[in-house]
C-alpha cells in the first residue's frame, strides 16, 4: 500500500506551517513591542530623556517629524525636478514562462537594483534627530517617482527560442524610489545619544520603521497581518491532520491485511504439516530421521553437497551451512526416498 503521495504532500504542508508559524511568532513580537514602544516629541527635552536611560538609550521609541538632509539632498536621476535622501532604482524583466502543466505564466524578475542614500534627520522645527542605516529599514515608505516600463521587440527567431526554452521576454521596466525632502514620516527603532547627536537605528528587537503612517495604523496593520498568519496555520494545520489521518489509515489497513495473511499462513502451515505427518510411515530406522529434531524424516536435499539430512519443518531454520558437512548451501529440494 503506497504511501509516499501523502508523505510528500504532508512534508511540504508541514514546511509551509512552519513558515507560517515563524511569520505569526515574528508579527506577535513586533505588535507587542509596538504596543509598548513609547512615543515622544522631538523637542528640547527628549535629550535629556533618553540620557537618563540605562546606557543612555531606548530600545524601542516612536518619534514623528520632517525630513530634512543634512548637507545638499540628492537629486533624482531620472527626474531632476525631485529632490531626497533615498534613492532607489530598480530594473526588472517581465517574461512569460511555461510552468509544470505546460501553461505560459507571467513573471517579473528582478535584474539590477542601485541605491544612493545621505545622511538625513527628522525635524520638529529647530530639534532633529538623525536616521541611521536607512535602507535596511524593515519597513520604508519611499515615493515612486519614475516608472518606465518598454516592451521587447521580438523576431520570429525569437518566438521559436522561447517556444523550446520555455522562456519569453516581454519587455523591462524601470522604476526610481525617492524619500523625498520635507516628508513627514513616524520612525519606530533604537533611540540613543551618540556624543552630542541624538539618533535613531534598527533595534535588535524589531527593526527600524520609517513610515508615513501613525504609530496606532502600523500597530493595526501587524494586528490583521497575525489574524491573517492565525488563518494560514488553521488551514496547513488541517491540511495536516487530514494528510495524517490518511497515512494512519493506510497504514493500519497494510497492518490489518499482513496479520489476516500471517494467520492464513500460519494455519495452511498447520495444515500441510498434518497432512505431512499423515503421509510418513510410522516406524523408520535411526538413518532414516533428520539429524536437526531425530523425529521426522529425511526430505530435504541440500546442494550443491547432496546431503539429503532435514525435513520439511527443520530446512526452513538451516539457512546457510549443512549440518552434515558444513557445506554452503545454494539451494535445496525434494527428495524422495525409497
Amino acid at each position: 500500500m503506497n504511501i509516499l503521495n501523502e508523505c510528500v504532500g504532508l512534508g511540504v504542508d508541514l514546511v509551509i506551517l512552519g513558515l507560517c508559524v515563524r511569520e505569526y511568532m515574528h508579527n506577535k513580537k513586533v505588535t507587542r513591542l509596538l504596543k509598548s514602544a513609547p512615543q515622544y516629541n522631538i523637542d528640547g527635552n527628549l535629550r535629556s530623556i533618553v540620557e537618563r536611560k540605562v546606557d543612555k538609550s531606548i530600545p524601542y521609541a516612536v518619534i514623528r517629524g520632517t525630513v530634512t538632509p543634512m548637507g545638499v539632498p540628492l537629486r533624482s536621476t531620472l527626474v531632476p525636478s525631485v529632490s531626497g535622501v533615498l534613492q532607489i532604482v530598480k530594473l526588472h524583466e517581465h517574461r512569460v514562462a511555461r510552468g509544470f502543466a505546460g501553461f505560459w505564466m507571467e513573471q517579473r524578475r528582478l535584474l539590477h537594483t542601485s541605491a544612493n542614500e545621505m545622511p538625513f534627520e527628522l525635524r520638529n522645527q529647530q530639534h532633529g534627530v538623525e536616521i541611521v542605516d536607512a535602507l535596511n529599514a524593515s519597513v520604508l515608505d519611499v515615493d515612486v517617482v519614475y516608472d518606465s516600463y518598454e516592451p521587447s521587440s521580438l523576431s520570429a527567431f525569437d518566438h521559436i527560442f522561447g517556444f523550446f526554452t520555455g522562456v519569453r521576454q516581454k519587455g523591462l521596466q524601470t522604476t526610481e524610489e525617492v524619500l523625498r525632502e520635507g516628508s513627514f514620516l513616524t520612525a519606530i527603532g533604537k533611540l540613543e545619544v551618540d556624543g552630542n547627536t541624538l539618533r535613531m537605528q534598527p533595534s535588535q528587537e524589531g527593526g527600524l520603521f520609517l513610515t508615513t503612517a501613525t504609530k496606532s495604523a502600523i500597530v493595526q496593520r501587524f494586528e490583521d497581518a497575525k489574524w491573517t498568519s492565525i488563518l494560514k496555520i488553521t488551514f496547513c494545520g488541517a491540511v495536516s491532520a487530514i494528510l495524517i489521518g490518511l497515512i494512519v489509515k493506510k497504514l493500519y489497513r497494510k497492518r490489518k491485511q499482513q496479520q489476516e495473511e500471517a494467520r492464513i499462513h500460519k494455519r495452511l502451515e498447520a495444515e500441510r504439516r498434518e497432512r505431512r505427518a499423515r503421509s510418513r510411515p510410522l516406524t523408520l530406522s535411526e538413518d532414516q530421521l533428520c539429524v536437526v529434531c531425530v523425529t521426522n524424516p529425511k526430505e530435504i536435499i541440500l546442494l550443491p553437497c547432496g546431503h539429503v539430512c532435514l525435513c520439511e519443518d527443520c530446512s526452513p531454520h538451516i539457512a546457510t551451512q549443512c549440518p552434515v558437512c558444513r557445506g554452503k548451501i545454494v539451494s535445496r529440494s525434494a527428495a524422495f526416498i525409497a
